[in-house]
């Protein structure tokens, strides 16, 4: 199909294929799974690539509620609602859409085995996500009252559909929030009569924070395989960390081509900038220069870490584009084709705010909408097709070769040290130092318990510093300026006409006039409405800088990864590091800032209801200025309860993983030190068999056939 030589990946299959074989028959049982993850997943990779009817895999990717399906049924169908909205991670199923000539629906289970470990987690007395969110599971189906298994034993069912209508209809069933069915389902495959389908196959992911282990590993499987990337992160707040972690650490490794950002909701944005700008145009430009701002600062900082890497070159590339976001908003372009009476609540209430300055209309929806710039990325994205595919091709040899390398020796440096170990101890030694390893953990529970306490007091004194922040802010909002209007007064006076000469004249006048000016003081409304959309700006700004300025992502970062090096002793200094530096990547992506939003419509209808334009009544403007000062005070009791619960719930995170890290950290260490224990029954022997198998992975490390791949 693509002028890709054929043979060169056959031999490389089977140079794996000998690596594997090799090292899987070894006296000394090590595991060596990764390695032959590796092997199958280039087999999976080089038998998908040249299946006859290939097509162009592209991903959508992003967090759950980033409006993925809604970006999908803006793109793909116009605008009609097919793809149900996923509320939540319990909610979010795998969606593959490629085209058929027959209209169906192709639903997978989840497994039995999947199924049953659901179940275990769901009786897991855990606030962790993943056990949460399985008792969420099990909890949707006892309330919709179906017996699983009935419909697990089926693993995949088919379903054919005529119209739009009745593939919504049993789509909701499978996928939709409150689908009957939408518990048990893993991913749903959706083959239409669609001709722009033809070439492409596209999917909408759950994102690799689902906390569903069996989905993410389908998700994992995807992205493995796509060619592109639509990367949709919010407006609000755009580009958060674990998004960053998986656009720059994980996507451009695993072989994707190309990575097209989408900044999501600029509705959201622009009403949230609207309340400082005098116009809409300025305050799209403001939204506008910031994100494109954010992502060329964060991509700069990432593009030199790649400048040593394997394929140096591609992933800049696609890095490169990552710096320029396409910023859009799904339903502001949808609202763009309808009369404003057929909008739904919502799109009703967003109308109603971008409406601040009176000025939006179906073109300005339309801008802040930019669909079609995306359908022209689209367009080209499909009829680049064959030299994105060979471009993937050329990036699977050099990425096989350096993922082989780390596992080989990540295996010489676990097999050196419990040769180390073996050589210097005997059971007893190991056993003491075993139980050394445990007073180790202990120190290291002692030092998380600092690091995690610091972090709570941190949180607590800043948390305080921020309420008083807060009160300061809204002793500034709480009061409104009297501002100086002027009347201009016009009095009238007549002036006789009369002319002694003209007796004709004798007693008349004619009118005259002249102005003076008299000035008056005034309040005006709209500064108190003003006065409370800021404060409440101002507030949000000012709690998300101190969760910031609270828990430093990088810092947290630096310390966990130097307690799980520097506690052990010095001939174990580098124990396991690089399993324990992937924890701690894993664990601080976990850590999420809360996003404050703060509804001031009821707070603004106390002043709009009373009072309009410029009050000039002294009782009036006591009135006004008292019920301002009542309403700010009012919003700061609900900011600052807000902010409370935040904090608490943000301490709670923080201590579940800190609870994971040391769980999993001490499993790992024990399960390592059982079989050096097992292997010291025969210790000489053991050590020798350990040796063997040293100089049989330097072998291969060494060996024309890891060379040549």
């Amino acid at each position: 199909m693509f002028n890709i030589n054929d043979r060169k990946f056959d031999n490389i299959n089977k140079n794996l294929y000998k690596i594997c074989n090799n090292l899987d028959k070894n006296i000394i049982n090590y595991d060596i799974t990764p390695l032959k993850q590796i092997k199958n997943n280039f087999k999976l990779k080089i038998d998908e690539f040249y299946r006859e009817d290939r097509k162009l895999n592209i991903g959508i990717i992003g967090q759950v509620k980033v409006g993925k399906s809604s970006f999908l049924n803006t793109v793909i169908f116009n605008g009609k609602e097919i793809l149900p909205k996923a509320a939540t991670p319990k909610t979010a199923t795998l969606t593959k859409i490629e085209y058929s000539d027959e209209n169906y629906i192709e639903i997978e289970y989840y497994t039995e085995s999947e199924w049953k470990i659901i179940e275990r987690d769901a009786k897991v007395d855990s606030n962790l996500n993943q056990y949460m969110v399985s008792k969420e599971i099990i909890n949707m189906v006892k309330n919709n009252n179906i017996d699983p298994y009935t419909y697990i034993k089926n693993k995949n069912e088919k379903i054919k559909f005529d119209s739009y209508e009745d593939l919504i209809g049993e789509l909701n069933t499978y996928i939709g929030e409150d689908g009957k069915l939408t518990p048990l389902v893993k991913s749903v495959k959706l083959y239409m009569n669609k001709e722009e389908l033809k070439e492409i196959s596209i999917v909408d992911t759950p994102g690799l924070n689902d906390p569903i282990i069996s989905r993410t590993d389908k998700t994992k499987q995807f992205i493995e395989m796509c060619d592109v990337v639509f990367f949709l992160s919010k407006s609000v707040p755009f580009l958060e960390a674990h998004e960053m972690e998986l656009l720059t650490s994980q996507l451009p490794q695993k072989g994707v081509q190309r990575i097209v950002l989408i900044a999501s909701q600029q509705d959201s944005a622009i009403i949230d900038t609207l309340w400082d700008c005098d116009t809409l145009e300025e305050a799209y430009i403001d939204v506008q220069k910031r994100l494109k701002k954010r992502a060329k600062d964060e991509f700069n900082k990432i593009i030199d870490r790649y400048k040593t890497a394997v394929n140096k070159e591609n992933i800049i590339k696609i890095l490169q584009e990552c710096k320029e976001p396409v910023i859009v908003s799904s339903m502001t372009y949808n609202m763009s084709k309808k009369q404003i009476e057929n909008y739904n609540e919502e799109e009703q209430n967003v109308y109603e705010n971008l409406n601040y300055t009176d000025e939006i209309d179906n073109d300005w929806l339309n801008k802040i909408g930019n669909i079609d710039e995306v359908k022209a990325i689209f367009e080209e994205v499909v009829e680049e097709k064959e030299k994105t595919l060979i471009q993937k091709a050329n990036t699977f040899i050099p990425n096989v070769k350096n993922e082989l390398k780390i596992e080989l020796n990540n295996i010489l440096d676990t097999v050196n040290k419990r040769i180390n170990l073996l050589s210097d101890n005997d059971k007893n030694e190991l056993e003491n130092k075993k139980k050394s390893m445990q007073h180790q953990i202990n120190d290291i529970k002692a030092e998380l318990e600092g690091i995690f306490g610091d972090l709570n007091i941190t949180m607590e004194k800043n948390r305080l510093e921020g309420v008083g922040e807060l009160r300061e802010i809204s002793r500034e909002y709480s009061n409104i300026s009297e501002k100086t209007g002027t009347i201009t007064h016009v009095e009238t006076y007549r002036v006789s006409t009369s002319v002694w000469y003209k007796p004709s004249t004798w007693g008349t006048s004619r009118p005259e006039s002249y102005c003076y000016e008299e000035q008056y003081y005034y309040l005006d409304a709209s500064d108190a409405l003003e006065n409370i959309r800021n404060f409440a700006n101002e507030s949000i700004t000012t709690i998300e800088k101190t969760f910031d300025k609270a828990v430093n992502l990088s810092d947290l970062k630096r310390r966990l990864l130097n307690i799980v090096v520097d506690q052990f002793d010095t001939a174990d200094e580098n124990y396991d590091a690089g399993y324990f530096k992937m924890l701690a990547q894993k664990t601080i992506n976990d850590i999420n800032f809360p996003i404050i939003k703060i509804d001031v419509q009821d707070y603004l209808n106390e002043i709009s209801s009373k009072f309009s334009g410029e009050v000039t009544n002294s009782s009036d403007k006591s009135n006004l200025k008292m019920i301002l000062g009542n309403t700010i005070s009012k919003l700061l009791d609900v900011i600052t309860d807000k902010f409370s619960d935040e904090v608490q719930s943000m301490k709670a995170n923080l201590n579940n993983i800190k609870a994971s890290f040391v769980d999993n950290l001490l499993k790992n260490i024990e399960d390592e030190f059982n079989i050096i224990l097992q292997q010291c029954e025969n210790k000489e022997a053991e050590i020798k068999n350990n040796k063997e198998f040293v100089k049989l992975v330097e072998g291969i490390l060494n060996d024309e056939m890891l060379k040549n791949l």
